[in-house]
């Protein structure tokens, strides 16, 4: 079983609006029809990477093998990395699964 079947897909919560400069992705949360200024999130570059591979409907897969390519982490680390930054994500209501 594929981690997109076990995980369910991913996707960024209709709730966020989010932009990258210079090369930090920055999310706004949307509440109540405006911007939620005080729950700005800014992503390092690792964080900005999977972030713009979220919105391009990748999975929990593609970005673990992109920070065991890019940051030459083990197969294990890059996985748990990934579900942590997934679970922080959900957690803060940026992305939703399934």
């Amino acid at each position: 079983m594929s981690t997109k079947e076990s995980d369910g897909a991913i996707r960024r919560s209709r709730a966020v609006v989010s932009r990258v400069v210079a090369d930090e992705a920055i999310v706004v949360p949307i509440r109540r029809g405006a911007a939620d200024m005080d729950s700005i999130f800014t992503f390092n570059e690792a964080g900005t990477k999977l972030w713009a591979l979220i919105e391009a409907n990748g999975d929990a897969s593609d970005m673990a093998e992109h920070l065991k390519a890019e940051y030459g982490v083990c197969a294990e680390q890059a996985a748990a990395d990934t579900q942590q930054f997934l679970a922080d994500l959900i957690d803060a209501g940026l992305i939703e699964k399934g």
